[in-house]
């Protein structure tokens, strides 16, 4: 007999189709009636019971067949039909402050409390990811575990759970459990029908083994096509950014000819325009000898240009030039999975057992991005001597210039991950058994793109541009005349965006390589047993401890650390590490034969902090119908090494908005990140009161209120905000002219979060016309309560039914539900379900304290499913269907397109699964 966290029959209902998890709370008399169970790891606790009606936490579980009828290829696509999860992060183009989107990812975020506040583990241990948020708060990529068909089942406790598991169990925890008894042979090949973006997964899993020995090995393949923005109509639609292309031009001195005259130009749509006059008007009215004009030819059909006057009336060109790039982004990336697990089992004897568990994932991936990348890091000069230039004096430009004729510009980041464990697990006695075991786990990305060399460019001005051209590391050769020879002059002028020499293109395109390598290593033990025995049963005990050292290494090309990329900015490469030990104990008193009660703490010590987190939890079995729960704990989050302890200064794009230019509506300009050694983890306390009533035979009503106040909450400083506050302060960066091109934020210690509500669960299981069988199960999750601090001090925010994207919370949408009704019959069987998502008030770029009338519709879809077995043995399946078979389109927000976090813009997504197992 071996040692496990805990043993657990799984009650046939949940074999049935869900599409959503579904809450469990398994009875004393369920198990007492059921036949004699295999061990298996069940989330939550760590004592040697045999029974989960002991485990006081609400338990969400989705096995096999239940992920199976979903129509997902992997866990990615599903997390976002739990009604507990709120705005989960990554996978597609977020402007709104989400994750990667230039690679197959997807964050859990239960209760809304951040993507960095739910721990993921697989078989019950950490996995490392170097995923992370807009906001650098990182989370496990539940695209990257192991192929679907290794899943026996996803087990979700719905608490904080640092009691048990340490940091990152703010919010509860979601563990992925494999198969490791299996035998024979599977496979599984899907094709999903998506318009624009089809995609398929092939999946092979194998096991088998001797007298002592037992191996099960999985693999999965899955490409996934790109999505664009142009491709849904939700999704394209004119989005403008300041930086443009044709760009603007900030001019310094008046323009004049070669004889010295008036400027004037005639674009052939708004007549002739005197450039000295405007200029003189404008110095005149100001008294600023800095005049930005948008470029000559912007209002030209073709160019791609959209003006927005200065002021109220003003006419062309006294404004500025903008450029939508909404269409050429992407929805989702194209992406190539590769996943393969192993676990092997070795009996040393009848009590010990070794165990080696493996897994590698590897992601190939392109995102097909905006081909014009803006200068978000410089001010180039045109000079007076560049042919090109119709204004014959100095300027500076302002706008794109990188891939002006190309379709888009791909960046093609390639992601690989290894995780390794090796463990011995027995018994000591009867009642006594240890789990010990070592990890090693990393994950590694690597980013290849290109960028504006700025340094280049501006060479490229002054007519030394391409790739024949002489430049030195102080300038161009002696032997070399601007515009001669092999130097070319390169043009950012609308009038000759499609005319430019291709030599001078050479001067714009520069490769960039980044390379982000997280991982930990730790060993742990656990020892579990009977202390004595209670007159209503053995008095249980678990401890353990465990030690884990954990790095970060960024590293970023020289070009990027010279401060020449135009787009991506200055970052520079840097480590971080740090090493973590912990121990806990964890009680489980038999109080009554009916009434257990489970006691538990953790400490753990970060070197610059430590923790202490307590637990306790009740579970009474008040009749053999009806059973009460209850659990209260606080748990925690260490700062990441990203945001805490690495050396490096990353450098992303934001969009932003400078409050002295009166034309800037949104404009992408560098966003330095520089982490806080002193930052504090988050910390919360949560509570959870619930009960199971089986009404009658196979009819259930599970109904859960929980509480969380979440302190401390990790945040990194809104740009917007930075720049509102003090437009010329010393975290805003700006050219000699006043142009501004990024800000520097900081991380830091924010206000609190509170949430509460109730989740309901109904699950009604019949039978009719003989052999028929029906199911009924309804999952609902109502929010009372999320109110959001946005720092010591500030307002707080009623977010609930609120989009949320002015302050650090998530949309929350007040109801969600998922209904399934499912029949089966014979060799045949098909379910519907439908999904609802509430409406929410839209808040995006209103001030914190404003209150917002547009409103972000509710969103209602059904999946449909049918299956046929084959065979003797019913050992082959044939599965149909469709998610969102009604093609319905997301409820429309403003600047996004949509919420990814509560919909997807995918449509419809009819599949065709085939499988068979020997």
């Amino acid at each position: 007999m071996r040692v496990v966290h805990r043993t657990v029959r799984v009650p046939a209902c949940l074999s049935i189709a869900a599409t959503t998890f579904v809450l469990t709370a398994v009875h004393a008399q369920d198990v007492a009636e059921s036949a004699q169970p295999e061990e298996v790891i069940v989330t939550g606790s760590y004592l040697r019971v045999a029974r989960q009606a002991d485990l006081a936490s609400p338990t969400q579980v989705l096995d096999a067949d239940a992920l199976a009828r979903t129509g997902a290829p992997g866990l990615d696509r599903i997390i976002n039909n739990e009604t507990a999860n709120l705005g989960s992060v990554g996978g597609v183009q977020d402007l709104d402050g989400g994750g990667q989107d230039n690679r197959a990812s997807r964050s859990a975020n239960l209760r809304g409390l951040g993507p960095a506040s739910t721990l993921v583990l697989l078989n019950g241990r950490r996995v490392a990811s170097q995923e992370s948020d807009a906001l650098g708060n990182n989370y496990v990529n539940l695209a990257s575990l192991v192929p679907m068909l290794d899943i026996e089942r996803v087990e979700t406790v719905l608490d904080g759970a640092s009691a048990l598991y340490g940091s990152d169990a703010i919010a509860g925890v979601i563990n992925i459990i494999t198969n490791d008894k299996f035998e024979g042979l599977a496979t599984n090949v899907q094709y999903t029908h998506i318009e624009d973006a089809p995609g398929y997964v092939a999946q092979l899993k194998v096991g088998g083994g001797g007298e002592r020995i037992h191996t099960v090995a999985s693999l999965s393949y899955e490409f996934q096509d790109n999505l664009q923005n142009a491709d849904r109509e939700v999704t394209n639609f004119s989005n403008t950014s300041g930086s443009s292309q044709p760009g603007n031009f900030t001019l310094s001195a008046r323009p004049r000819t070669a004889s010295g005259g008036d400027v004037i130009i005639d674009n052939g749509v708004n007549g002739p325009i005197n450039y000295s006059q405007l200029y003189d008007q404008r110095v005149a009215a100001t008294g600023n000898p800095l005049v930005q004009v948008a470029d000559p030819h912007c209002t030209v059909a073709g160019t791609g240009g959209i003006f927005a006057p200065r002021t109220a009336g003003a006419q062309f060109p006294d404004g500025a030039c903008r450029f939508s790039f909404q269409a050429q982004n992407p929805i989702k990336p194209e992406s190539k999975l590769l996943l393969g697990h192993l676990t092997s089992t070795y009996d040393l004897s009848d009590d010990h057992e070794l165990f080696l568990e493996t897994r590698y994932y590897r992601q190939s991936a392109r995102r097909f991005g905006v081909a014009s990348v803006p200068l978000s890091n410089g001010s180039p000069v045109v000079p007076a001597t560049n042919p090109f230039n119709p204004f014959g004096v100095n300027v500076t430009f302002s706008g794109r210039v990188l891939g002006v004729n190309a379709d888009y510009l791909v960046q093609k980041p390639d992601i690989t991950g290894t995780h390794v464990v090796l463990g011995a697990r027995g018994d000591i006695s009867d009642r006594w058994g240890y789990s010990t075991d070592v990890i090693y786990s990393e994950d590694v990305a690597d980013t290849s793109n290109l960028d504006t060399d700025l340094l280049l460019l501006q060479h490229a001005l002054n007519g030394f541009g391409g790739p024949d051209c002489r430049i030195t590391f102080t300038g161009p050769a002696a032997s070399e005349q601007p515009g001669q020879g092999n130097c070319v002059y390169f043009s950012p002028f609308g009038a000759d965006q499609l005319n430019n020499d291709p030599r001078a293109m050479y001067n714009l395109r520069s490769p960039t390589e980044t390379r982000s390598e997280v991982g930990h290593q730790l060993a742990e033990f656990v020892i579990n047993g009977e202390l004595f025995d209670l007159p209503a049963g053995p008095l249980g005990i678990a401890f353990g401890a465990q030690h884990r050292q954990e790095k970060i290494d960024a590293r970023f090309d020289d070009f990027i650390q010279s401060g020449r990329a135009g787009f991506a900015g200055k970052s520079l490469s840097g480590t971080g590490d740090r090493t973590v030990t912990g121990a806990f104990v964890e009680l489980g008193v038999p109080v009554l034969t009916s009434l257990d009660v489970q006691l538990a703490a953790r400490y753990e010590d970060y070197g610059k902090f430590t923790t202490t987190d307590p637990k306790v939890g009740l579970n009474w079995r008040a009749t053999d119908r009806f059973s009460l729960r209850a659990s209260g704990s606080t748990a925690f989050r260490a700062p990441a090494l990203s945001q805490s302890a690495s050396a490096a200064v990353t450098s992303g794009v934001g969009q932003t908005r400078d409050p002295l230019d009166p034309t800037d509506t949104g404009t992408f300009r560098v966003i330095n990140r520089i982490n806080n050694p002193n930052l504090r983890p988050e910390e919360s306390s949560n509570f959870n009161v619930g009960f199971t009533w089986e009404a009658i035979d196979q009819l259930s009503l599970s109904a859960d209120y929980w509480s969380f106040k979440f302190q401390d909450q990790i945040a990194a400083e809104s740009a917007d905000q930075v720049l509102l506050r003090d437009p010329n302060g010393p975290q805003a960066i700006r050219d000699q002219f006043g142009r501004l091109l990024g800000v520097n934020v900081g991380y830091f210690n924010s206000g609190e979060t509170e949430t509460a509500g109730v989740d309901l669960k109904l699950d009604y299981r019949f039978e009719l016309f003989g052999a028929h069988t029906f199911l009924i199960q309804n999952n609902l999750t109502w929010v009372e309560r999320y109110e959001v601090q946005v720092g010591p001090g500030q307002p707080v925010v009623d977010g609930v039914g609120r989009r949320n994207s002015n302050n650090p919370g998530f949309p929350t949408p007040q109801w969600r539900d998922n209904l399934t009704v499912g029949w089966e019959y014979d060799r045949s069987s098909a379910s519907v379900t439908m999904r609802y998502t509430d409406a929410v008030l839209d808040d995006v770029f209103l001030p914190i304290t404003a209150t917002p009338v547009n409103e972000i519709g509710s969103w209602t879809v059904f999946d449909l499913q049918f299956q046929q077995r084959f065979g003797a043995d019913e050992k082959t399946r044939l599965t149909i269907g469709a998610v969102n078979a009604f093609d319905r389109a997301p409820p429309t927000a403003t600047f996004t397109g949509y919420l990814s976090g509560l919909a997807d813009a995918l449509g419809r997504q009819a599949y065709l699964r085939i499988e068979h197992s020997l």
